[in-house]
């Protein structure tokens, strides 16, 4: 070959190359930091972000760490030949044939969005009202918690002077406002003892006084109180009611999944097969 026509094929050839060294180092730019390597297996930052918190250096630490033996594992199994056997294979059918099933249920069950509009909680909640009783004290309050007593002791001024609760906020430095809960329940085994014993022994309507809690100062306002044995509100019921309907409702999409499956008639049992109820007993 003459020296001009191999110059010329390193001139035409050139471009072409710089073009994939450019791909390549684009590629290796996606995937982020490299962080460690076993067997020419590599693994970037990019994929350890997608799993766990990459500002967290404890988490991608342990997420490398995990990784690593892992890839040694794994690498010791395949010397031993136990990737490459009738049993993997059976298992890796096993496992794809559940994965399918899972993917396939979420897809038309499971993560389906479910529009469960007021009207049908509160329906629910008339037709099974004996079925929600509270089981402990419960408590209806609107709470505060400020860094200064003073801040209390004002607040709780203005709310006894007859000012509406979100009121009351606007004339105090929200900095001094460490915590704030409007309209919630609270249930006796869950709360601070120092707060439920203030409540308790608040009739519906008033206002505590500061309750000191470590360094903060809370006021209370008790606006119900629920006694073991009595139905519960509806606003306390409707989370517990939600997940009954929702649960019922994918029950029901995946019954009907089943009878247009099994309708289609693509499926042969022996007839000497006894069908029973999964219940009974032989």
């Amino acid at each position: 070959m003459s020296l001009w026509r191999k110059n010329n094929l390193l001139r035409s050839g050139l471009p072409l190359l710089m073009v994939f060294i450019f791909i390549g180092c684009a590629r290796e730019e996606k995937k982020g930091r490299f962080l460690a390597s076993v067997k020419g297996n590599d693994l970037y930052m990019s994929t350890v972000a997608a799993h766990v918190d990459t500002t967290s250096a404890y988490a991608v630490r342990n997420y490398v760490s995990h990784w690593v033996d892992e890839r040694l594992l794994f690498d010791e199994a395949h010397k031993m030949g136990l990737d490459d056997s009738r049993e993997f294979d059976q298992r890796v059918g096993e496992f794809s044939t559940q994965l399918a099933i899972t993917m396939l249920l979420n897809k038309r069950v499971y993560d389906v969005p479910l529009d469960l509009p007021p009207a049908e909680i509160s329906e629910f909640y008339e037709t099974h009202r004996n079925e929600f009783l509270a089981t402990e004290d419960i408590a209806y309050v609107n709470y505060a918690a400020f860094d200064k007593r003073s801040l209390a002791v004002s607040f709780r001024n203005a709310l006894v002077s007859g000012t509406q609760w979100a009121a009351v906020f606007s004339d105090i430095p929200t900095y001094s406002i460490m915590d704030v809960r409007d309209s919630v329940y609270l249930v006796a085994s869950n709360s601070n003892s120092a707060i439920w014993n203030v409540i308790q022994s608040l009739e519906p309507g008033r206002v505590s006084f500061p309750i000191q809690v470590d360094s903060l100062s809370y006021i209370v306002q008790v606006m119900a109180k629920i006694k073991p044995g009595e139905p519960l509100p509806l606003g306390y019921a409707s989370p517990r009611i939600r997940q009954r309907l929702t649960i019922e409702r994918r029950q029901k999409m995946y019954r009907q999944l089943m009878d247009s499956l099994r309708a289609l008639g693509n499926f042969e049992i022996d007839p000497s097969v006894a069908i029973r109820d999964t219940s009974s007993q032989e």
